[in-house]
């Protein structure tokens, strides 16, 4: 799955040709302070490792719902990564019925679906034009038209104020604060429901399946 936006092209990893320029995302301590445990990648086969990580989890996860390098359409240039994964810690056992105000959708055996995050990276370089604006919200846009999930979700650290911006720029509700994810530490919970998706602008086109 690609798309193209008017500055951009949304692509699959390429992890061979695309490690190189997504080490000035994934072996900067201003973007990785942020990411996993906050350690950077220190060589192009770290970085190689894991953009492949990134591309066969998209695979194994269900058809449109995966992970793409956003590449600068002016230039070439790969500048972020945006992302439309399950949480991580989505599934939780039979006697752990869901209480939220969400009212997901749940399986034959009572466990949920449909929490489905969607997140980003973007080299520091890139930061303050717009592009993850336009690239979040050409992913939003794919997540509830082409897919029609029912809700995205968003999570980050409060001190993120970028990634705070954003998510409120897309028209996400702050939720408060959430343990349930990422080893349990506090991070905020932003949630987008398609009605209020509406308001977003993108001219965001599907250029191959």
């Amino acid at each position: 799955m690609q798309f193209e936006t008017q500055r951009l092209i949304i692509r699959p990893w390429q992890p061979n040709q695309d490690a190189r320029q997504a080490m000035d995302i994934y072996g900067d301590p201003r973007v990785m302070s942020w990411v996993d445990d906050g350690g950077r990648d220190t060589s192009i086969l770290q970085v190689q490792g894991r953009l492949q990580r990134y591309r066969d989890h998209a695979v194994c996860d269900r058809k449109g719902v995966g992970s793409w390098a956003v590449e600068q359409k002016a230039i070439g240039r790969v500048i972020g990564h945006v992302v439309l994964m399950p949480l991580p810690d989505m599934k939780v056992t039979r006697t752990q019925r869901v209480q939220s105000s969400y009212d997901a959708p749940l399986d034959a055996e009572g466990l949920p679906i449909h929490y489905i995050e969607i997140g980003w990276h973007f080299r520091p370089s890139s930061w303050g034009f717009g592009y993850a604006s336009e690239a979040a919200a050409c992913v939003v846009k794919f997540a509830f038209e082409e897919l029609n999930l029912p809700m995205l979700l968003a999570i980050t650290s409060s001190e993120n104020k970028r990634s705070v911006a954003l998510m409120e720029r897309l028209g996400m509700q702050c939720d408060g604060l959430t343990t349930r994810y990422y080893r349990g530490k506090p991070l905020l919970l932003y949630k987008l429901l398609p009605v209020e998706a509406l308001q977003l602008e993108t001219q965001a086109t599907v250029v191959n399946r």
